[in-house]
């Protein structure tokens, strides 16, 4: 008897069997997405290949439906799927779920096939720098013989990376072979989507969160037909089924929206290079501030470094000041005298500005007067932001909202105080000292549709408007020719978060921020306020020394073994008891270390400790960060599944966290 081989999205790793219909051919349910009736509940599962058994008497159950009239999964992906389930402690099931997403939705009309125009190249205005062509001569040379050569492209901001991959991209194309684009934010894709449809046309696509699931189907079959040649796109486009792929470009590759923070935590920096050694094709990792980790393997010789140390037609870099915020003598003030000073200056002159708040872990918040009560939220462990517009109490991570307190509930208080900072108190002073300017805020409550990007993209474009306010996004991929200030309100919030990597996100940020300005024929001005000016991730993003900074940063984790010097991963356990999810955790320690015990491998618990946020959506989470050698971690952490897991409390294994918190 002929059986189906069906592996469903469940963290169970193994394969279940189903029989299909005399009038189905078994050619035309391999390698598609099926609806089979599992248990009680009807679910979508991937059908990887026929058997064949003996025994007539078992019973199973029939296919209920076969979605996909095409094959959508091929041998790349299947691969790539046992890689990742392998690589990411998750089931086959969940691995291919992630590849070819259970979500996406088949038109009911039939896909038309537009005849897809090839733009050629634009003839740019100007040269290629020195520098420019050296990179590019390597690069190209790599896509020339089909050979898979990996490269970090470290180029300061306004060194010309965008034009170095666009041309890697025709080349790849003059090579008939495909490409994929990948950047970190949906924000930077107005710009970016603009630029490489006048070079490329119709053979372009764009791939994010925003993109409707009947679109996707339709981007993901064009793909796999060859209509489409080029995706621009989030993480997840890393995953689409380029047969002739030739080129892959992370841009902004030290960001860490590329690192999958739910089951199966992937690393879209790690498929790439998995994908490009597959396809003996070539990877293009940039930044002006690589990841410690990516810059260690260009000096261990794993990526080749290309570099562009000067920008555009030799523009000086804008020039950093740090300001002490123990200047600020208006204590209910969050602007210095002297950044005020200079925000009118730039304003006379009818040039723009970015105000940019770091304001991770540093959000207005209330606090009575009388008992110092701070209002927290009731599910999570945090303070709930004052917002004054409406005025209400929101936590930013549940997003549950209460009215603003009439009378204190722990005192009967009726006097309040608000503390912290956030961008709506930074535009609220802003209106008053500049009454005649016109703000643009962009932070997570405005931001709540891809619209808002291309309006703030156009509205600074066309001097609609003197001042951008907000947040980390505002930090990186924006290129405007009359930004000539920028302001960066308190430099510190990022810097004692209780992570390994909190200087290194710091630098990151002010050097990615300060690179927002000065980039046409206006000469920038960066000031960060700060109480730390001699903090050494303050002094190097202020000499854009990225070399020196790396240098210090890799020996404080050479001595605290922190990567690149061995590698992490994070065991989170949550319930809505606490004392169930600490009892649970206790148990998870003493397995972990009986099997590192027994092993004789050399992996080190940190905890168990609660995390940084303890309590979320109404559930608590504690956690144990393991350190040693990746495989070994993995070979410990797959015996959790032995682990019998109470009921209502969940467990997640991540490998390669992007932090610790």
């Amino acid at each position: 008897m002929k059986v189906v081989e069906v592996v469903i999205p469940i963290p169970l790793n193994k394969s279940f069997y189903y029989t299909f219909a005399s009038d189905l051919n078994s050619e035309k349910i391999i390698d598609r997405r099926i609806k089979i009736s599992f248990g009680n509940r009807i679910l979508t599962g991937y059908a990887i290949d026929i058997k064949e058994i003996n025994d007539n008497k078992l019973k199973l159950k029939d296919i209920t439906e076969v979605l996909d009239s095409e094959p959508v999964i091929s041998k790349e992906m299947k691969e790539m799927a046992g890689w990742l389930s392998k690589t990411y402690l998750c089931s086959l099931g969940e691995a291919l779920s992630t590849i070819v997403p259970v979500s996406m939705k088949i038109p009911k009309r039939k896909i038309s096939k537009k005849n897809s125009k090839k733009t050629k190249i634009e003839n740019p205005n100007f040269k290629v720098t020195e520098y420019q062509k050296e990179s590019l001569d390597k690069i190209y040379d790599a896509i020339s013989v089909n050979k898979n050569i990996n490269f970090l492209l470290h180029g300061v901001t306004g060194s010309g990376k965008t034009e170095i991959y666009l041309r890697a991209i025709q080349k790849t194309l003059d090579n008939n072979k495909t490409a994929i684009f990948l950047l970190p934010e949906i924000a930077l894709t107005p710009q970016f989507i603009s630029i490489i449809k006048k070079r490329f046309g119709d053979i372009v696509a764009l791939w994010h969160s925003g993109v409707s699931m009947i679109q996707k189907y339709k981007i993901f079959d064009s793909v796999r037909t060859g209509d489409t040649k080029i995706v621009i796109g989030a993480r997840s486009a890393i995953f689409l089924p380029f047969t002739n792929l030739g080129l892959i470009v992370i841009d902004e590759e030290h960001e860490s929206t590329y690192k999958q923070d739910n089951k199966p935590c992937y690393d879209a920096k790690e498929i790439a290079l998995w994908r490009a050694k597959y396809n003996n094709a070539v990877c293009v990792l940039g930044s002006a501030t690589p990841a410690i980790e990516t810059y260690k393997k260009s000096i261990d010789g794993h990526l080749k470094l290309l570099e562009l140390p000067k920008r555009i037609d030799n523009k000086q870099m804008p020039v950093i000041e740090m300001i002490s915020l123990k200047d600020i003598k208006n204590k209910g003030s969050v602007f210095s005298n002297k950044l005020i000073s200079a925000i009118k200056q730039a304003l006379a002159r009818r040039e723009q500005i970015i105000v940019f708040l770091n304001r991770r872990g540093f959000s207005p918040t209330l606090m009575c007067k009388k008992c110092d009560t701070v209002y927290q939220c009731q599910n999570c462990s945090v303070s709930m932001v004052y917002h004054k517009r409406p005025e209400i109490l929101k936590c930013h991570y549940c997003g549950s909202e209460i009215k603003f307190p009439i009378k204190c509930n722990k005192c009967g208080g009726k006097e309040f105080t608000v503390f912290g900072v956030g961008t709506q108190r930074v535009e609220e002073e802003l209106k008053r000292i500049l009454p005649h300017s016109k703000i643009f805020r962009l932070d997570a409550d405005t931001a709540t549709s891809k619209e808002v990007y291309s309006k703030v993209y156009e509205g600074i474009k066309n001097e609609e408007y003197d001042i951008l306010l907000g947040t980390q996004m505002v930090a990186k991929g924006f290129d405007f020719s009359r930004i000539s200030l920028v302001c960066v309100v308190d430099a510190d919030t990022s810097l004692y978060l209780p992570d390994f990597r909190s200087s290194e996100k710091t630098f990151q940020l002010i050097t990615q921020v300060a690179g927002r300005c000065g980039r046409a024929d206006i000469k920038g001005k960066v000031l960060v306020q700060t109480k730390y000016l001699d903090n050494y991730a303050l002094v190097n993003a202020k000499e854009y020394n990225y070399k020196q900074f790396y240098g210090q940063e890799i020996e404080f984790r050479k001595e605290l073994k922190y990567p690149p010097f061995c590698d992490i991963a994070k065991v989170t356990v949550r319930n809505k008891d606490d004392k169930k999810t600490l009892d649970f955790i206790k148990e998870v320690y003493v397995y972990l270390q009986e099997k590192i015990d027994k092993s004789g491998y050399k992996i080190t618990l940190l905890g168990p400790s609660q995390a940084y946020i303890a309590k979320q959506n109404g559930t608590y989470r504690w956690q144990i960060i393991l350190k040693g050698k990746k495989h070994e971690i993995k070979e410990i952490l797959e015996q959790i599944a032995d682990l019998k897991i109470p009921t209502e409390t969940y467990i997640s294994l991540e490998l390669d966290p992007s932090d610790l918190l």
